[in-house]
């Protein structure tokens, strides 16, 4: 049942997602960084490198001035308020939060809701932010956009993909709202979309201050797996090696790095980066099951994969959920044929 509920998702979202941006639609959007005026992108710059090393303060005085300057900017109100809450403890960010809300009861601006609903923590009054935004601002992208992101976030994809697609269809090349485009033709199937989607974000974004590099990160890790699932391996290679190696992207990354070298015929390159992958986070799944598969399938040694499918037992016995079920059954039946004399 729940397959057949997975397939239904898949080719509803594949019958009503949007084509795929090419460049003309970013260079044409209200929202690309030309329709900035020099200096004012001049001191996004200067915020965005603040914003990148922790320079709170200094990142926080700039974006002010620039939304004081630009109170309709919604991009630079949210870089602002990034600024703010990002450095804050618990207390500060409910401060945060109360005053966001009341502001948005008190002036209820496209700005002031999309603030509100971006921390916001109870998700139907974060709803209720977006969809207001939408009432004050029926021509505006961005609240079509914070509708189609909260819906995702609560699992309603088929409502996000058609909230996106109203913000596509009002600004074509909404760089928030095509990152979310292509992760949705991802998600439905579609791989050679959401590559050239993700492809063509990249380039559009490259240099645009409010962008953060996480972001691009994060992008260019999910370009590369599309590209891993696509067996092209080389390309994905291409794509990790522009991956900054660092904490926040590291193990995914060496996730990834593993299933290129596999892909490309090298399963002891495979090993070393899923080895890799086990010194970042220990204990994490995904770099465990891969060294098993790895012994098991490519490597073909048994007693390295019942270490390692031992190990990754070990690693979900007190776990809960699907996944790690699957892990565990799996593991046990590697297990039992490793002990049988089976391949």
């Amino acid at each position: 049942m729940a397959r057949l509920a997975a397939l239904a998702l898949a080719l509803a979202l594949a019958g009503c997602a949007s084509p795929v941006r090419d460049s003309s639609a970013y260079e044409a959007s209200p929202d690309r960084p030309a329709a900035i005026p020099e200096r004012e992108l001049g001191e996004l710059g200067r915020a965005r490198a603040a914003l990148n090393s922790g320079d709170w303060s200094v990142a926080r005085a700039i974006l002010d001035t620039l939304s004081a300057a630009r109170p309709a900017d919604v991009s630079i109100a949210l870089l602002a308020q990034e600024a703010a809450f990002s450095p804050a403890n618990a207390e500060q960010r409910e401060r945060l939060i109360e005053a966001a809300r009341a502001r948005a009861e008190a002036s209820s601006n496209e700005v002031t809701l999309l603030l509100a609903a971006r921390i916001e923590p109870e998700p139907a009054q974060a709803l209720d932010f977006a969809r207001r935004a939408i009432d004050v601002a029926p021509q505006s992208a961005w609240p079509r956009y914070a509708l189609a992101f909260l819906l995702a976030g609560s699992g309603d994809w088929i409502g996000c993909q058609t909230a996106n697609a109203k913000a596509l269809e009002l600004d074509p090349g909404h760089r928030s709202a095509a990152r979310l485009e292509a992760a949705i033709l991802a998600r439905s199937g579609r791989g050679n979309e959401a590559i050239s989607a993700l492809e063509t974000w990249l380039e559009a974004t490259s240099g645009d201050p409010r962008i953060a590099p996480d972001a691009r990160a994060d992008a260019r890790l999910d370009l590369a797996q599309l590209l891993v699932q696509a067996r092209r391996d080389e390309d994905a290679r291409d794509v990790l090696e522009a991956i900054p190696d660092d904490a926040s992207h590291g193990l995914r990354r060496a996730c990834l790095e593993a299933a290129v070298e596999q892909g490309l015929g090298d399963p002891l390159a495979a090993l070393e980066a899923a080895r890799a992958a086990q010194a970042r986070a220990p204990g994490e799944l995904t770099p465990l099951v891969q060294e098993a598969l790895l012994y098991q399938h490519h490597l073909k040694d048994p007693d390295g994969a019942r270490r390692a499918w031992t190990r990754v037992l070990e690693s979900v016995k007190d776990e809960e959920g699907l996944a790690a079920l699957v892990e565990a059954v799996r593991a046990r039946v590697a297990l039992e044929r490793n002990a049988a004399g089976a391949p």
